[in-house]
């Protein structure tokens, strides 16, 4: 039988991005990175992500209506709560 090695990780795209800023607020940025001991691009990435979700609104998910042939296996109504019977039914 053959040997199974590792898999191979999948390949993470990277995208490169140009941003300019003033040199006053590169300053700024050096600074606080130097304090924090962190690098521009983590703080920059961290900066972007919390903005991102934080301007997006949350995504609602609307139930689809069940087809017609759908099973009704857990559809409880009043009477299976009285008689504590299903509602499958043999033909």
């Amino acid at each position: 039988m053959p040997k199974h090695g590792k898999k191979k990780p999948r390949k993470i795209k990277f995208f490169k991005k140009n941003l300019k800023i003033p040199e006053g607020q590169n300053k700024m940025l050096r600074q606080f990175c130097k304090e924090n001991q962190t690098t521009e691009n983590k703080v920059f990435r961290k900066a972007l992500r919390e903005y991102i979700q934080n301007s997006i609104p949350p995504v609602v998910h609307i139930n689809p209506v069940a087809n017609t042939n759908q099973l009704c296996l857990f559809d409880f109504s009043e009477e299976d709560d009285k008689n504590m019977g299903t509602r499958i039914s043999f033909l």
